[in-house]
């Protein structure tokens, strides 16, 4: 034993057993010690307590993905039927969808052939593999399955140079139900280990994918084909899903956090429905003795129907009871607190998701606005471009090579997000301008907030401006006029090639 880790003195409060343990094995004694004060210190926060208040608290120690493989398809599934069926849900999905994606993502090449090929490609159906939607559709789709589902799979389906496409390549777009997620254990004898469909490789890096040929809740289901999952690789598909822990896979629906309470809401909201219609219902109580008196207007079969409002005559002699519903109170302050609720767990304002600008004033409005659009860009910057994008540019240069495009080098893309449109056109145009005066901005990151490119405001400009005086028209929006003060027979007598 090493004489210096000897405690001088016996540990205070320590038991025979401990002493005893002290004297036999002075190291094992300083490591329990050690152990028994940061146990100590641990239990400091009210939170590691152990008593009546947390009697009840269970909380999983497992990984993101433990915890996923137990409920991931009922999750998704229970997201998609309250968005089915919840309207504040529905409505969550598409202003996730239309912040993010909008009417599309602008992408611009340097290479002006390379522009030119891209965007006849992406503007058209031919980049669909089921021929329905542009990139622009494709991306729309995906952010709302990544809000509803979770995450989505995007996949490069390469076509014959004989199939008549100018780049033979078209995305696929597959719902996660295509990942099998019982695949999960060693693959192979390489050392490779499957996760919830993805398969992984001594290094961590995930190396393939592990698909159904079809949706596994498909109405027709081929004879064809094989229902087993098949191996996929990974340069071939984008897993577009937002990762909450280090450790997920896999992508949960954002709205799992409040499912519950959409469930409970829309009951409550149809309970105080129906007790409004039977409080309309009994408008009079008639209690009659007569054998033969019956409350209400006689349906089939002896079953009776009431009406709102409805009041039956029986006799000249019965009893007759008005019915005074007393009408509950604070049921509108409670259903408001569950949509701040509901809006806080989606990540948008409480008046994006109901639509009742009440509650907000002006400045309040436009400071939840702002909030929002930092997560929105968050969305955009660190998952959308870099995972989806990116790649997907990668996909379509090489196969536009292949189809015998004559492309440049690799240059940087410009990506111009969809447009924010101003909550105050007039004072935001004053502070751009200023902005680009005192040289804090620059005039192409302001047209890319407006979800354009300078290289297209340019060659639009200069058609405006040439197809405006050649027709002999000048406006007060020319800086020639508005800033040098000449006159319009001046700008006009300039010749073309200055405007």
């Amino acid at each position: 034993m090493d004489s210096d880790l000897m405690p001088s003195r016996p540990i205070v409060g320590s038991s025979l057993f401990e002493r005893t343990i002290e004297a036999v094995a002075p190291a094992w004694a300083l490591r329990r010690s050690y152990a028994r004060m940061g146990l100590e210190h641990a239990r400091g926060y009210d939170a590691a307590k152990m008593g009546r208040r947390t009697a009840g608290w269970q909380a999983n120690g497992g990984t993101a993905n433990a915890q996923l493989s137990q409920g991931l398809a009922r999750i998704r599934n229970r997201s998609r039927d309250i968005i089915e069926n919840n309207e504040y849900a529905k409505r969550a999905v598409a202003v996730f969808a239309s912040n993010v994606v909008g009417y599309g993502i602008t992408i611009t090449p340097d290479d002006e052939i390379e522009r030119a090929a891209w965007k006849a490609w992406s503007e058209s159906q031919q980049c669909d593999a089921s021929g329905d939607d542009c990139l622009g559709g494709l991306l729309r789709l995906g952010a709302r399955e990544r809000f509803s589902a979770g995450e989505i799979l995007f996949r490069r389906r390469w076509r014959r140079l004989t199939d008549g496409l100018a780049v033979p390549m078209q995305i696929q777009l597959l719902e996660p139900d295509y990942l099998d997620e019982n695949r999960t254990g060693p693959v192979g004898n390489g050392g490779n280990i499957c996760i919830l469909g993805k398969e992984y490789d001594a290094l961590g890096e995930c190396v393939a994918y592990w698909l159904f040929p079809e949706h596994p809740g498909e109405i027709a289901q081929s004879r064809l084909r094989s229902f087993e999952s098949q191996r996929v690789p990974a340069k071939d598909v984008i897993h577009y899903f937002a990762k909450d822990r280090p450790s997920a896979v896999r992508g949960v629906s954002e709205l799992a956090v409040s499912l519950m309470r959409y469930r409970d809401t829309a009951d409550w909201n149809d309970a105080e429905q129906v007790r409004k219609k039977m409080e309309a219902c009994v408008m009079a109580i008639i209690s009659s003795s007569g054998p033969d008196k019956q409350l209400g207007l006689a349906g089939e079969k002896g079953v009776e129907k009431m009406r709102p409002g409805m009041i039956a005559r029986i006799g000249t002699s019965d009893a007759v009871t008005f019915n005074n519903p007393m009408p509950s109170s604070g049921g509108g302050e409670f259903m408001r607190h569950q949509l701040h609720a509901l809006a806080v767990g989606a990540g948008i304002t409480y008046a994006q998701l109901t639509g009742d600008m009440s509650q907000a004033n002006f400045s309040s409005n436009r400071m939840g606005l702002i909030e929002f659009r930092q997560m929105v860009e968050q969305e955009q910057w660190l998952n959308l471009v870099p995972k989806v994008l990116q790649p997907i540019r990668t996909w379509w240069r090489e196969a536009a090579l292949l189809g015998g495009v004559k492309l440049g080098e690799v240059t940087k893309d410009k990506y111009a997000m969809p447009r924010k449109y101003q909550v105050d056109p007039l004072k935001d145009t004053m502070t751009y301008k200023e902005a680009i005066r005192a040289g804090a901005r620059t005039l192409s990151d302001v047209l890319r907030e407006d979800g354009t490119d300078l290289e297209t405001f340019i060659a639009e400009r200069k058609h405006e401006l040439a197809a405006l005086k050649e027709a002999g028209i000048v406006t007060d929006t020319d800086a020639a006029v508005s800033e040098l003060g000449l006159s319009g027979a001046d700008v006009l007598s300039h010749p073309a090639d200055n405007t």
